[in-house]
């Protein structure tokens, strides 16, 4: 079974936004996330205050590929790949409209968030 994940890509440490723009996909450390092969996974942007990129993860434990997208030197763990699926330009993922509907924001950022059917649902609405 395939879960849906919201993480917190966070500006100031790497420019996920360009990375996938350009890579096509980002990598994502390993230690203390479940992710699995399959997984979809939705990027909450720390600068825009908004979800814009969906992702899914294709490749576990490999090496960092998007290293030259990072502000210093990239951490050289194990990460999962996360490929672009789609990015959105709208509007109503904003972080406003997504306390609307579940999102908590704050704290909970800091660790990847899957258990919210309600927030899922209407994110999975906004993306094709």
């Amino acid at each position: 079974m395939n879960y849906n994940w919201l993480v917190f890509a966070n500006k100031s440490k790497c420019n996920h936004a360009k990375a996938l723009q350009e890579l096509g996909y980002i990598s994502w450390r390993q230690d203390r996330v479940r992710f699995a092969i399959g997984d979809i996974v939705y990027l909450f942007m720390s600068n825009e205050r908004c979800v814009r990129f969906k992702t899914i993860v294709t490749a576990a434990n490999q090496e960092r590929g998007d290293s030259a997208y990072w502000n210093g030197v990239a951490p050289k763990d194990k990460t999962f790949k996360l490929e672009l699926l789609e990015e959105y330009t709208g509007d109503a993922l904003s972080e406003t409209k997504l306390f609307e509907h579940g999102f908590h924001g704050g704290r909970s950022l800091q660790h990847p968030m899957r258990n919210n059917p309600e927030l899922f649902e209407y994110i999975q609405k906004q993306f094709k």
